[in-house]
């Protein structure tokens, strides 16, 4: 399980993403499914990333997915494409935002 910090581009912390692998006994993971929190030490300002991403967070009848695909790591839904992970960069529903793998801390 990989657990990441989301900050808007000017660095406030609007909440989690965490990646979960399909086979918890690989280190090396390639595919497997994802959820988003968002939480912070404040409410998140309303923002248009907070709007995105609250579609995805807590929604138990969408699947979430991700898949390791070349330079990148692609998350999709079982009606298609919703973005990537790219660097530090989430981009998820025309919103791109910061991560910081936070997996060590936990």
């Amino acid at each position: 399980m990989h657990y990441f910090s989301l900050h808007t581009s000017d660095g406030r912390h609007i909440g989690f993403f965490i990646m979960l692998p399909d086979d918890e006994n690989t280190e090396n993971a390639q595919s497997g499914r994802f959820a988003v929190k968002l939480q912070s030490e404040e409410t998140p300002p309303d923002s248009s990333a907070v709007r995105t991403l609250m579609q995805w967070q807590n929604n138990a009848e969408q699947a979430l997915y991700w898949a390791v695909e070349k330079d990148h790591v692609a998350l999709f839904d079982e009606q298609g494409p919703l973005g990537r992970i790219r660097n530090e960069w989430l981009t998820i529903g025309g919103e791109t935002l910061l991560i910081n793998d936070i997996t060590g801390i936990m």
